[in-house]
């Protein structure tokens, strides 16, 4: 799955870099700890209880899906160059928690990496999804090497999904570029809540 997140966070990436949607800088310095999480994820995959993970992913997706849907308050002045400053190193912790988290159950951890860099960084949606999409494609691509270097990768069934990923993420991320925020951000939060559903349907089922 990681390996697929790839192949789509790189077609949906192209169309928010061609609409300037993307916030070079902040791919570069997020990215950069969201890349080492996802190392260190692949690494403690091999030793971290799968279930506990998945049990802590639904919880945060759930709190991070009403956060979401609920928005943000419109700052009376610009105050996107003070948050960058001021939460600065709470992003870059959050960043490497986020590509820690994702690896270890296989996701690419944009669904929290959107509401961090709308709802803390203040960027506007539309850049948090391109900004989030780019970044993916580095820190998942890190992630991909791991488990391919400890033979975990089915290169027969990865090589069909990936085309059928690849259009997906393609269309995908033209509809993300001209879709309104208000629209993104209920999808977002009906796909989130999904999610969160489909990770802990199976650990509790063991506990019940």
């Amino acid at each position: 799955s990681v390996a697929a997140i790839v192949v789509n966070s790189i077609s949906a990436s192209n169309e928010y870099l061609k609409r300037g949607m993307v916030d070079l800088e902040l791919v570069i310095v997020l990215g950069l700890f969201l890349v080492m999480g996802n190392i260190t994820g692949s690494n403690l995959n091999l030793v971290v209880p799968a279930d506990s993970i998945k049990l802590l992913l639904t919880i945060l997706l759930v709190y991070t899906s009403f956060s979401l849907l609920k928005g943000r308050k419109a700052p009376k002045q610009l105050v996107f160059a003070d948050n960058r400053t001021k939460y600065l190193l709470l992003c870059l912790l959050l960043a490497f928690g986020v590509g820690t988290l994702a690896a270890l159950v296989g996701l690419g951890g944009g669904v929290f990496l959107i509401p961090i860099l709308y709802l803390i960084i203040g960027l506007p949606l539309s850049t948090a999804r391109g900004t989030s999409s780019l970044m993916i494609c580095f820190a998942s691509a890190s992630a991909t090497a791991v488990y391919f270097f400890h033979d975990m990768i089915d290169l027969s069934i990865a090589s069909p999904v990936i085309v059928g990923i690849a259009l997906g993420g393609k269309v995908g991320g033209f509809f993300g570029t001209v879709a309104r925020p208000v629209i993104i951000r209920v999808l977002f939060f009906v796909a989130m809540l999904y999610l969160a559903y489909m990770l802990a349907s199976e650990p509790l089922e063991k506990l019940l």
